[in-house]
């Protein structure tokens, strides 16, 4: 958490720490597996708010998330190629992070280990850091560059992905990263400036402003946003911003970033919207986004996006 859950077999997986904030290097057949065929290293599956309870039968907003953790997996193991590793960006658990949650959660994203696809954890809101590192701990790193935070680098042939650490409080809905991550951030960036940098977290970016009342405006996403993107904006190597919190699909920009908001893979909040997950390629001058509804007749099902990085 970001936990690393890294495969060399169908069968198990390698438990290996790693330096929480080194660099881990995806390419094809980076990490092999009986039979497990091909890999695409400019391809990831990117889902957010799993939402998964210890109760395999638990059900939300007419949603078995369980169900529909294991039907994302599902897809994800039969593409061909494979993708190069899958991001999941918070929000893992239900509602508090319980220790169950995350046992439930270990299981049913198993059948990735056994095809050979390593599983990139980041911590949302309703995630409990505590209880995750508790759990799957033998997945952990042993330490954080910055204290009381999860933070890393997954490095892809075209790209380098920031995982960051936007979980302030369990269960209160805004998210902060706090000035020691940001100042990391900062400094991991301008070390890593040979490829195009993604930068992820739970939260959305929010900024400052007034509502129809006229009174400020709540901040529900991520509370420090005008400070990460005074870092983000001013290094031109740096490309997107991804992220889930809002359980919707979506992408804007702002001062050249692509902003990427991943879907959620367990329940929403609008009935227009789909529970889904989303199969990035990296390009070499760009990003590639599909849209996978876990409702294969929703009209947003297979939807493409093209995004070219800014210069």
């Amino acid at each position: 958490m970001p936990i690393h859950l890294q495969p060399m077999t169908r069968r198990e997986f390698l438990i290996r720490s790693t330096a929480a904030g080194a660099a881990l290097l995806l390419g094809p057949r980076a990490f092999g597996a009986d039979g497990a065929g091909e890999s695409d290293p400019h391809r990831f599956a990117l889902l957010s708010d799993t939402h998964v309870a210890g109760d395999r039968t638990a059900v939300n907003r007419g949603v078995n998330m369980s169900e529909h953790l294991a039907q994302a997996v599902k897809e994800i193991t039969a593409l061909g190629p494979k993708p190069a590793g899958v991001i999941v960006s918070g929000d893992c658990a239900l509602d508090k992070g319980l220790v169950g949650d995350y046992r439930q959660f270990a299981g049913l994203v198993n059948p990735l280990g056994a095809a050979a696809l390593p599983v990139h954890l980041a911590l949302g809101n309703h995630d409990h850091r505590a209880n995750v590192l508790a759990e799957l701990k033998r997945h952990c790193p042993a330490s954080s560059p910055v204290a009381g935070k999860c933070v890393s680098i997954v490095s892809a042939a075209r790209a380098n992905w920031f995982l960051l650490d936007s979980l302030e409080k369990v269960k209160a809905t805004p998210g902060l990263l706090g000035k020691a991550q940001l100042a990391w951030l900062a400094k991991a960036l301008d070390a890593h400036t040979d490829k195009p940098a993604i930068v992820v977290a739970h939260h959305d970016p929010q900024w400052p402003g007034k509502g129809a009342s006229g009174r400020p405006r709540r901040i529900s996403g991520l509370k420090d946003t005008e400070a990460l993107f005074d870092v983000l904006a001013s290094r031109r190597h740096v490309k997107a911003y991804v992220y889930g919190h809002t359980h919707r699909w979506g992408h804007t920009e702002r001062d050249g970033l692509h902003l990427i908001n991943v879907p959620a893979t367990a329940y929403v909040f609008g009935k227009s919207h789909p529970s889904a997950w989303v199969i990035a390629q990296l390009q070499p001058k760009g990003i590639s986004l599909e849209l996978r509804c876990l409702d294969a007749k929703h009209k947003a099902h297979g939807q493409k996006v093209e995004l070219a990085w800014r210069s």
